[in-house]
């Protein structure tokens, strides 16, 4: 049998989504949670992900928004505009480390954090710890005190770097590729979530 690569998923409207999760509103409204629009990237269908913040939020539903901040500011204020909460990615803070390890700049998440920050939108940032790329006392130094003028960033997401995308890229024939890292070890991810800690943050460990 050929092992031939298969579409998984299928369309549908913003109306078969929010059918959907009216569907189980009562598991939400006993279990005090919500929605959360993740991916992938959902601001990469910024039409789609606007009119459906807004449908959930005009029926009610909790909703947020999980991106790494890499869209315009236009795209991303119209689609955080309908969302409770904005779980925003942050990886570093040098631009130059940041360019090098994801092949893009970190000039446009940073920017739009700030404008975020200034819609006093609550936001949790979260950090994926990768050992000897951004786990350094100069990468958690930046990252703090970036973080620090925005009182609407209360919480902070240290998340240990995992490789669940690996079987994907072997999927995809290009496991070549899949360059492999490791997680900080769990004392310097303690000693991590203590510096947050001292600097003010609520600080958790994982999503």
């Amino acid at each position: 049998m050929y092992e031939a690569l298969v579409m998984a998923g299928r369309k549908v409207t913003v109306a078969d989504v929010v059918a959907e999760v009216e569907r189980d509103r009562i598991f939400y409204e006993q279990s005090g949670g919500g929605v959360t629009l993740s991916g992938g990237e959902p601001l990469a269908q910024p039409g789609f992900c606007s009119e459906l913040l807004t449908g959930l939020k005009a029926r009610g539903f909790h909703t947020a928004l999980d991106t790494s901040g890499l869209a315009s500011w236009e795209t991303l204020a119209s689609c955080a505009e309908n969302a409770d909460l904005i779980l925003y990615d942050l990886k570093m803070i040098d631009d130059r480390k940041h360019r090098g390890t994801t092949g893009a700049s970190n000039a446009p998440i940073l920017a739009n954090l700030k404008k975020l920050a200034g819609l006093k939108k609550a936001v949790a940032v979260r950090i994926p710890l990768v050992a000897g790329l951004n786990d350094g006392s100069s990468d958690v130094r930046a990252a703090i005190e970036f973080l620090k003028p925005f009182p609407s960033v209360k919480t902070v997401g240290l998340l240990r770097y995992h490789r669940g995308g690996q079987e994907k890229y072997r999927n995809l024939g290009q496991d070549g590729c899949f360059k492999l890292y490791e997680p900080p070890p769990d004392g310097r991810i303690e000693e991590i979530r203590r510096a947050f800690a001292d600097a003010g943050f609520q600080v958790r460990i994982g999503g």
